[in-house]
């Protein structure tokens, strides 16, 4: 029986040990994309109290098993820690996303001639962070790129959704990379998770098939000045949809238009197909890892998901990681099926389509991770 351990720092020196042996539980939130990746922590708290952290301190946590080793979990910002009195305990909650109120600043600016990797490289540099920009989605070259009256964060937030990426701030890196990726913020390969009858919770394994999310095309709107109207392109997103999906903000030109509608329908059908799941903890799944099933359900073992958010919860009980996750996205969307056309009044967003039946994914399997057995006891021997 393994015995799950928690070793929690604040400003980078461990903590006495009276924290350590008052933890009741600590649950950190692993998201992908922008989203700050959250920890919190609960203590018993009695005389001798313990230190009350101050909001900005530090604390770094890693999680895993006395057995067999531990694993990082970065650092967080302590924010609004809690005390409560009769009986004494406390909470201490911390934020992940490294970000300057800087980045959230409105303003405004262009860049001429730029690519997508300089754009995202030069805002990374502004506000303190690090660039890791993918070179496949960052090397689309703009004749003229505005940022007008928004943040630098909702910038590369609009970039990657046009360009098909993930946009996270970890551990003071700005990643900008292709969705479904599968990488780490230090650019690594994340280990891919596989979920079997032996590490998964009984009774927790969801898998929910989103017919409303099935759009036939995405279309992409240009402004042409000469005929001084919407003029739209369109590519095909699912062959089982029936409505269309129309991008609302108009681009400034084609290819650009193009390449959104194309993002966007990946995007769509990744939205289809959605499972949660809770394992025996396991600190190495992380959001943005490939994710499938093996020898749980035919229909179900066949897809390829994106871990969206891995939440691990640790506490006296044991040691559990919960799963939430997206279809992986096609590494290619379908060739457009036409040129464009007059834009009209009518065109919205689309309704629900019909059902469909997943194609079998193209890559090779993935090596199980293994399963722990659940133990008891926080940082005990």
């Amino acid at each position: 029986m393994k015995t799950p351990r928690a070793e929690i720092k604040v400003n980078g020196k461990a903590v006495a040990s009276i924290f350590n042996e008052r933890l009741i539980s600590v649950t950190i939130v692993d998201k992908e994309g922008v989203t700050s990746d959250t920890i919190s922590c609960e203590l018993n708290d009695s005389n001798p109290f313990a230190d009350i952290p101050k909001k900005g301190d530090k604390l770094s946590a890693s999680l895993g098993y006395l057995e067999t080793g531990m694993a990082d979990f970065g650092a967080y910002t302590i924010d609004d820690p809690e005390v409560r009195c009769l009986p004494y305990a406390m909470t201490i909650n911390g934020k992940g996303a490294n970000v300057r109120d800087k980045a959230k600043q409105h303003r405004s600016r262009h860049w001429d001639k730029k690519t997508v990797k300089e754009i995202v490289t030069q805002i990374a540099g502004e506000n303190g962070l690090s660039p890791m920009v993918d070179d496949e989605v960052g090397s689309h070259k703009y004749e003229w790129f505005g940022q007008q009256d928004e943040s630098d964060l909702h910038v590369v937030e609009r970039l990657a959704r046009r360009h098909d990426a993930l946009f996270s701030i970890k551990d003071g890196k700005l990643i900008f990379a292709a969705k479904g990726s599968g990488k780490s913020a230090s650019g690594k390969e994340l280990t891919a998770v596989v979920a079997s009858r032996a590490n998964i919770v009984e009774g927790t394994c969801r898998v929910n098939f989103a017919h409303r999310n099935k759009f036939k095309k995405v279309k992409g709107r240009i402004q042409d000045r000469n005929k001084a109207k919407l003029v739209e392109f369109e590519v095909e997103s699912d062959d089982e949809g029936t409505a269309d999906y129309t991008l609302p903000e108009p681009f400034a030109d084609e290819g650009e238009a193009k390449k959104a509608a194309k993002s966007k329908a990946k995007h769509l059908k990744a939205e289809t197909i959605r499972t949660s799941v809770m394992v025996f903890g396991d600190p190495s799944i992380r959001a943005g890892a490939p994710f499938r099933y093996d020898d749980v359900r035919p229909g179900v073992d066949e897809l390829e998901f994106i871990i969206e958010t891995a939440t691990h919860r640790l506490s006296k009980a044991g040691y559990v990681t919960e799963i939430e996750a997206k279809l992986k996205p096609e590494k290619s969307a379908k060739k457009n099926a036409g040129t464009g056309k007059s834009a009209t009044s009518s065109d919205a967003a689309g309704k629900s389509g019909s059902d469909a039946t997943p194609k079998p994914p193209s890559a090779p399997p993935v090596p199980s991770i293994p399963a722990p057995t659940p133990g008891y006891g926080i940082g005990r021997q």
